[in-house]
C-alpha cells in the first residue's frame, strides 16, 4: 500500500510556507543557488502554470523545484520504497500579486509512519530544518 494512501488527514496538510516581497523569477533563481549551499542538488524544475490554468487558477509564475541529495535519496528509497512519492523533496514557487509564495510539505509529517525508526525521524527533522532555513533566506530577499 502506498504511503500516500495511508496519510492521516492532518499530516497531508502540514506545509512549511514563506512569503517573499521579491519577484518570483528572482526568488526561483536565488533558491536554485541556495540549494547547493545546503548540500542539495536541483533534480528538476517543473512549470505548473499551464496545467493550473485548466483548473481556472491564474498565475503568471508557478514552478516546483525538485531537489535532494542523490545518495541520501537512493539509500532511503532502498530501505523504504513507499517513500517514493515524497522524494526528491519539493518546493513550490508561486507568484501571488506582487509577492512570491513558497511552500513545501513538512517532512516531519512522515514521521508518524516510522515511529520506531529514530534514524529516519532524525532525517525528517534535518530536512525540515534545511527547508525552513532556506525559506527564511527567501523571506529576506528584497524587491527586484
Amino acid at each position: 500500500l502506498m504511503l500516500a494512501l495511508m496519510l492521516p488527514a492532518q499530516a497531508d496538510q502540514k506545509l512549511v510556507m514563506a512569503r517573499s516581497h521579491a519577484k518570483a523569477q528572482h526568488v526561483m533563481d536565488v533558491l536554485k543557488e541556495t540549494l547547493p549551499e545546503y548540500g542539495y542538488s536541483v533534480a528538476h524544475v517543473q512549470r505548473c502554470d499551464g496545467g493550473m490554468a485548466e483548473f481556472h487558477y491564474k498565475s503568471d509564475f508557478y514552478r516546483v523545484v525538485f531537489f535532494g541529495k542523490l545518495e541520501e535519496v537512493r539509500r532511503i528509497l532502498a530501505d523504504h520504497p513507499e517513500m517514493s512519492p515524497y522524494l526528491p523533496l519539493k518546493i513550490a514557487v508561486i507568484a501571488e500579486n506582487d509577492e512570491t509564495v513558497l511552500a513545501a510539505m513538512d517532512p516531519r509529517a512522515l514521521g508518524a509512519f516510522f515511529p520506531d525508526d529514530k534514524k529516519l525521524q532524525l532525517q525528517f527533522a534535518r530536512w525540515y530544518n534545511d527547508i525552513q532555513a532556506m525559506l527564511d533566506e527567501m523571506r529576506q530577499l528584497k524587491k527586484k
